[in-house]
Order: C-alpha cells, then structure tokens, then sequence
C-alpha cells in the first residue's frame, strides 16, 4: 500500500532534527489532502531528558522517537510540528481499524521498550488525541490530546460515527475563548473578589478565602465556572496572586485566622511562591494563616513542595489538607506534607448520617489525625442532624451552610 498523501514541497520545510516535514507543511498538507484520520502526539515530561542529558541527547531523542513513529505508521505521513509535538496524517486508504491498531501498537511500544543511549536505557512516555473522519481534522484532535492531559489519560479518540457526550464544536470553541476573555477582562478591571466562610468550633474566629468574579452587570460568578478556563489560559496563577493580595491586606489588622487554597501549579511556579512569601512578611500574618492543599495526584513527591512547605511553616503558617477523604487520599501523603488539620471532603460529610460507609471512612480519618496529632474540619455541614453526627465523631471544626454562606470581606462579622 503506497501513502497517498502529498504534501506541497515549496510549503514549510524538513525538520532538521527529525529530518520529518514540518509543522507549515503539515497544515498545507492538511488543507489539500483528503485524509481523514489525524493522531496528535506529546512526549511527556520531554523536558526532563534535555535537562538530565543534555540537549544533544534530547535531540538523538526525538530523532529515535520520529523513526519509530515512521516504522508504525508506513502507510501515513509524520510529521515533526516543533519541540516535543508529532503529528500522524492518514487518508482513506489506511483503514480505520487499522490505524487505532498502529495507534495502541505504538502506545505499548513506547511505554515498554526503552531508547537506549550513552548506556542509559530511557522510558519514553508518550499521550495521543486522535480524530477520525471529522471535516475539521483539527479542532477535534487538538480536543482530544486536550482532553486526555485534563483526565489523566494516554489517549483519547474521537470518531464521528461512535456518540461521545463531549465532542468540540467551533461553537464550544467560541465558548472557551469567550471565557477567557472575560477572565483576562476581570484581572485587568480588578473583579475578581475574595470571599470567607467562618470555620466553626474554636476560640479564635477561622475563615477560608474564596474567590468569585463579578461580572460586567454586577453579577457573582462562582469559581466553578472559571477556574478550569483560567488554568487553560495559563491565568490561574494571576488569579491566585490576586486572592493572596486581597485576603491577606485584609487579615493584616484582625484578630482573626484564615486559610487560603494553593494547587500543585501554584507551589510550582516559582514566581508564585516567592510572591507568597513576600506578601507573608509584608502583612505578618504568617502565624494566622493556614495554607490549604487541594490535592493532587503524588503532589508530595514534589520537592519544591516539601522545601516551599518547609519554609513557610518556619515563620508559623499552618497546612491542611483540602477534600480528604476521596481522589488519592492516603495517609502517608498527610505525614509527608506536615499537615495540622486534615478536611474531611464534603461528600463524605453530607452522608455521614445516611451511608455507614462514609461514616466508617470519617471515623478512620479522625482516628488517624488524632493519633499523630493533627486536627479536623467537616466541610459541608448544611444541617443540625450532620452537625450531631460529626460531634460524635469527635471532628475539631466545622464548616458549612448551617452557619454561613461565603461573603464579600467587608461584610464579615468579627
């Protein structure tokens, strides 16, 4: 079978690395062929080889890497679109069956048979999208490749003839851009707002710092809406500066704790921790703040997440765990990251009177932290009846909607 693709040689150029077309020959490869299968390809954590080896060994890398993808797929054209990106063109001739099994083939391959350089034998892992007989090639597999790094997966495929519930559209497209312009709108208008809901159950007043964005009208947004869109913007971190900036000048005078909430990307990004030990010092507020982790998956096998932990707790800052209780919750994740207060995940608390389940689970959580000496919060207690249970489970703080809704900062009651 001969590829059947062309691709229009005074468009684009060969990868000098890969010696693969490149990413402009691609797209007029693309735009003038009839293919209809498009693989979308990222090297995972590629940046780690270049740091560990070397960027020549890098280089022997992706070069090794564009073979092997040219030995799987014979009968497509690939393509080498820059860094550590491929792209895998197939038209009509290559049946479908044909090309998800190269695609899983070439899936295995990589995750089992090293690249073996310089006596370091080196595990390439990789993630694919992949888009079959769409009209627009394109927008669905760069959707898909998306979609598979947003839920943790090594592949996503899209096929017009199987009904998925999440499927791109220009209109979903249109929508995502349209979020995202109203996210950058709000940073420069400064609405993006701070709320606090009051933690329950000792002597000194406790809250946790929320955010909201207001919008053009006046109206409240809750961060369900926005915060996914801002982390795709690459404007999350923006957003987390501006509750740190508001909530801590705030709490700078009062005679009050507060927690704030960091992610893995936060702690992660160097400019962003530096801003928050800053404005630490800047607001001596470090001996009543608590850091709240919203966990993540090995979130403690980070370094720089031990050393950033490490030296905030130094001036007095407290750590909890957010969500305990469901995703990858472990206890020796708790240990690792020096957590004071474990919170116990909302849906474990509104069915602690219904579920003997979950109740068994709050009772193991609250023996642990009691045992190693750290304290507990029950989130989403939303009555009098789940108020009682969590007491006889002798949980430390309680948070929820029996006693407050989250509010703007100036109208907090202290």
């Amino acid at each position: 079978m001969k590829k059947e693709i062309k691709y229009e040689l005074t468009y684009g150029r060969i990868s000098p690395i890969t010696e693969l077309p490149d990413r402009q020959r691609f797209l007029n490869t693309l735009k003038h062929s009839n293919a209809n299968k498009l693989a979308l390809l990222n090297v995972n954590g590629f940046w780690n080889f270049n740091h560990v080896f070397g960027y020549a060994v890098g280089d022997e890398i992706l070069k090794i890497i564009s073979q092997r993808l040219q030995k799987r797929f014979p009968h497509s054209v690939v393509f080498h679109l820059g860094g550590d990106n491929f792209a895998v063109l197939a038209g009509k001739e290559v049946g479908k069956e044909v090309f998800i099994q190269a695609i899983n083939a070439c899936m295995w391959y990589f995750g089992y048979s090293p690249i073996e350089i310089e006596e370091e034998k080196i595990y390439v892992a990789i993630r694919m999208g992949v888009a079959i007989d769409y009209v627009d090639l394109f927008l669905n597999v760069e959707f898909a490749i998306k979609q598979a790094k947003r839920i943790g997966k090594d592949i996503v495929v899209y096929d017009s003839s199987s009904v998925t519930l999440c499927r791109p559209t220009h209109s979903s497209a249109r929508a995502d851009l349209e979020w995202q312009k109203a996210i950058r709108q709000a940073l420069l208008k400064d609405r993006f707002e701070v709320y606090a809901q009051g933690i329950q159950g000792g002597k000194v007043k406790k809250f946790e710092c929320l955010v909201r964005m207001k919008s053009t009208n006046g109206g409240v947004i809750s961060p369900y809406h926005f915060l996914e869109q801002a982390k795709r913007a690459n404007l999350y971190n923006s957003i987390t500066k501006v509750v740190i900036e508001k909530s801590f000048a705030f709490f700078a005078d009062k005679e009050a704790e507060f927690s704030v909430n960091l992610t893995l990307s936060d702690i992660l990004d160097q400019e962003t921790a530096n801003f928050i030990i800053e404005k630490m010092y800047a607001y001596s507020v470090g001996s009543r703040l608590t850091i709240e982790l919203v966990e993540s998956e090995h979130i403690e096998n980070h370094p720089e997440v031990i050393a950033f932990l490490t030296t905030i707790k130094q001036q007095g800052v407290k750590i909890a765990i957010d969500d305990f209780g469901t995703g990858y919750s472990n206890f020796e994740y708790v240990a690792k990251l020096q957590a004071d207060f474990i919170k116990i995940d909302g849906s474990l608390i509104r069915n602690i009177t219904k579920n003997a389940t979950h109740r068994a689970v709050v009772e193991a959580i609250v023996t642990f932290a009691k045992k190693v000496g750290m304290e507990t919060v029950a989130e989403f207690v939303s009555d009098f009846e789940i108020y009682e249970a969590c007491q006889e489970q002798k949980i430390d703080y309680f948070q929820g909607y029996l006693w407050s809704e989250p509010q703007p900062l100036h109208k907090l009651k202290l």
